[in-house]
């Protein structure tokens, strides 16, 4: 408590940090960067400090960067602090929470990811088990770091910090995943993943969720717990949410809105570093085809796989055919997948296997997030249109699944920019629009497929429902085939990238990372929507390609560790920020 005490007293007579980096020239000199950041670690290694100011003590008399030795002096002699100071003593703090912590962080992480916390079928999601005992972890460890906690119903999990004075700010990621096929979680050289075990291999840990977005939880905890351990004084109460429906639309936000205040300003970890100001409108073009018994007398396609997910663009893609010749329908649809692989571009792979009275069709691509299909090789596109496209030499029988196939293949295509249906265009600023075709199912007497549009800004969301209403209804009416199609597309979300705070989000990963940073869009769709000047910051890093959402999804255990340093620092000068706009 004493040291508490006189940390606090240091900084009270200071003024609030200023936005960016202090001033310019010598004065942003006096701060530190990425150089001497990775040289303080390079010094670390592997030993564990065990107070910040044992740690602190220990920087300040072997540091050559004198603006980092005057803060650490003046801390040491209780002299107040100038900004620069204390944008030293945050980023300090951030070095120690991810070098005390580092084995910690993985040790929670593990914890956290072998709770398999994808929605079940039939199930809301607050009465899934999996939920509570996430919510029971994320409570222990808040009590273990004397931090507050809230548990809203089984939705939204609440730990706070609270600050000396008036006004909040929110910190957002979620705890569920999406599914998994455990078949797929295969390393290229063998070896054998279980998703809901975290497997480290060199600097990867592989787990569901471990990327999206429980690495997130687990920083966020450990940054909340270190100030508040540590004694660093912030203005601001910072309320940290985790939300249990960010996979499957976003109700539990709702639910959490309905029942508090939100804070006027909240940064969500559950995108791309380093400032998400805009996102697309997320949308769903749902075409559900009653199921009927097939006619003709060819073989019929019994079945055929896609997306599990509305956001998930999965890496293989099956059919079943039943044909009383499997060998003679082997010998069409052969040939026929390798003339198509050829024209498609050759970046994905078509395979049959014959049985005694069956056929299996499997395509398999790249699994990506439907919000990024430029980073996949989409299989269910593929096999809904190759089938389409072989039909009249297969002569399969007319049911359900040549309906679908007929309307992906004339619509939808290949294409995932909407140029095949016309309604293609792009903004500046957030890019085009995307349309993957992604999530496949039988249910309800229906084979329902979904494609799942993003939408930038550029045209009024009730004209681009228009436009992609009238050419399915002018197919649809043309070729006689039985569909009802539902389409829903909610309005993009863009933020000021203006003010303070978003410019002390911007130094402090361009400070840490040596990374140029600018405002961003992203074609995700997160819980930044749902909030009051929400942004998303983090976790993704620009140039690095992620796993969210495929097999043998993983964290880098660095950038876990930077993710830390950079929470850190942003949560307390935006907790201290004399103002944010």
């Amino acid at each position: 408590m004493a040291r508490c005490v006189r940390l606090a007293g240091l900084f009270v007579f200071v003024s609030m940090l200023s936005a960016a980096t202090p001033g310019g020239g010598a004065a942003a000199q006096s701060v530190i960067a990425k150089p001497e950041i990775d040289g303080i670690l390079a010094r670390f290694g592997t030993s564990q400090p065990s107070a910040f100011r044992d740690f602190a003590d220990q920087v300040g008399t072997e540091t050559r960067h004198a603006g980092l030795k005057r803060a650490i002096d003046r801390h040491r002699g209780g002299t107040p602090l100038d900004a620069a100071d204390r944008l030293n003593l945050y980023r300090l703090l951030g070095l120690y929470t991810r070098i005390k912590y580092r084995e910690e962080l993985v040790r929670t992480l593990a914890r956290l990811v072998a709770i398999p916390t994808a929605k079940l079928e039939g199930q809301p999601q607050f009465q899934n088990p999996n939920i509570h005992r996430l919510g029971r972890e994320i409570e222990a460890i808040a009590k273990r770091f004397g931090l507050a906690f809230r548990n809203f119903d089984h939705r939204i999990f609440e730990v706070t910090l609270k600050g000396s004075g008036a006004g909040s700010i929110g910190v957002f990621t979620h705890g569920d995943v999406v599914p998994v096929d455990p078949a797929k979680w295969v390393l290229k050289d063998g070896t054998k993943l279980d998703p809901f075990k975290l497997t480290v291999i060199g600097d990867r840990m592989y787990g569901r969720g471990a990327s999206d977005n429980k690495a997130s939880i687990v920083s966020a905890l450990h940054v909340l717990g270190t100030i508040a351990r540590e004694g660093f004084p912030i203005a601001r109460t910072i309320r940290f949410a985790v939300e249990t429906t960010e996979e499957t639309g976003g109700s539990a936000t709702e639910y959490y809105k309905s029942k508090t205040e939100l804070a006027p300003y909240n940064l969500v970890l559950d995108g791309r570093y380093p400032v998400g100001v805009a996102e697309k409108g997320f949308g769903v073009v749902m075409a559900k085809f009653p199921v009927r018994k097939g006619t003709g007398s060819g073989p019929e396609i019994l079945e055929a796989t896609g997306g599990v997910v509305l956001n998930q663009i999965p890496a293989e893609a099956r059919a079943r055919i039943a044909t009383s010749d499997p060998a003679a329908l082997k010998r069409i649809l052969d040939p026929a997948s390798k003339r198509y692989i050829a024209a498609k571009g050759g970046d994905f792979t078509m395979d049959s296997k014959a049985a005694r009275d069956r056929l299996v069709l499997t395509v398999k691509g790249e699994g990506s997030h439907s919000a990024r299909p430029s980073r996949g090789v989409n299989p269910t596109s593929r096999l809904f249109d190759f089938l389409h496209q072989v039909r009249g030499d297969a002569r399969f029988r007319a049911n359900h699944f040549t309906d679908a196939a007929a309307y992906v293949s004339d619509n939808w295509g290949l294409d995932y920019l909407g140029g095949k249906l016309g309604i293609g265009y792009s903004d500046p600023f957030m890019g085009a629009l995307t349309t993957p075709v992604t999530y496949v199912k039988v249910k309800e007497g229906a084979l329902h497929l979904a494609v799942n549009p993003r939408a930038p800004r550029g045209k009024d969301r009730d004209i681009l429902i228009a436009e992609i209403r009238q050419p399915l209804e002018a197919w649809k009416q043309r070729t006689g085939t039985r569909v009802d199609i539902d389409i829903k597309i909610k309005r993009f979300m863009y933020r000021d990238p203006k003010g303070p705070w978003i410019q002390a989000l911007l130094s402090t990963f361009r400070d840490v990372t040596g990374i140029d940073a600018k405002p961003r869009s992203s074609n995700g769709y997160t819980s930044a929507r749902q909030l009051p000047n929400g942004v998303q910051f983090g976790p993704g890093i620009p140039g690095r390609r992620g796993r969210a959402h495929k097999p043998n999804e993983f964290k880098s255990r660095e950038h876990m560790l930077t993710d830390v340093q950079i929470v850190t620092e942003a949560i307390l000068r935006l907790g201290n920020l004399e103002r944010m706009e």
